[in-house]
């Protein structure tokens, strides 16, 4: 059958976008990530930034342009849709948006990658100057706003072990979760 597409998602934090780039090159195929945005700005007209922000936020039922904004969301989500079915002719690794959704019935491996908060709260800190309480709010405030958004699209628990085929503790080290993600996909049945 060929090696399968490959869908990760991930907790914020978890090094889950590094894994996903590793597993890409060791297979050689190509890998999506914040590509599909830039594609889903330029067929929509909308920026980059109206994307990736309509992307992470669901607290819409609060907000007085409700219809407006609904429209966005699903006209973001709809364009993101099909430029992953496009992408996904060909084995490829692609990254959020909810493509393991978006390709169920399709020669996929969905992953999820996760870490312990302790671990995630040391892997960002790397990247930003900040205290660790703050470090700690956008971690959880970020993992909030990815599973509204997943489960707002999908008919899936984002993060629970039954929506996905392969779930991996990237505290084993970023070598070994590419590993294994390469072993799976190179014995992947679907």
């Amino acid at each position: 059958m060929g090696l399968p597409i490959i869908t990760v998602s991930r907790q914020y934090g978890s090094a889950g976008r590094d894994v996903a780039r590793q597993v890409a090159e060791t297979l050689q195929i190509p890998y999506y990530d914040k590509e599909v945005i830039s594609m889903t700005a330029e067929k929509t007209g909308f920026s980059e930034e109206v994307v990736k922000n309509e992307e992470m936020k669901r607290s819409v039922l609060s907000n007085p342009l409700f219809s407006l904004t609904q429209m966005i969301d699903v006209q973001v989500f709809m364009t993101q849709s099909e430029i992953i079915q496009q992408l996904a002719v060909q084995p490829c690794v692609i990254v959020g948006r909810c493509a393991d959704y978006v390709l169920h019935g399709q020669n996929i491996c969905s992953v999820f990658i996760n870490a312990p908060l302790p671990d995630r709260i040391q892997r960002v800190k790397t990247f930003y100057n900040r205290k660790e309480r703050d470090i700690r709010a956008l971690i959880l405030r970020t993992d909030k706003e990815r599973k509204a958004y997943y489960e707002y699209y999908t008919d899936k628990k984002w993060g629970d072990s039954e929506s996905y085929d392969l779930m991996i503790n990237s505290s084993i080290g970023l070598d070994l979760a590419k590993d294994l993600i390469v072993l799976a996909a190179k014995n992947w049945k679907g």
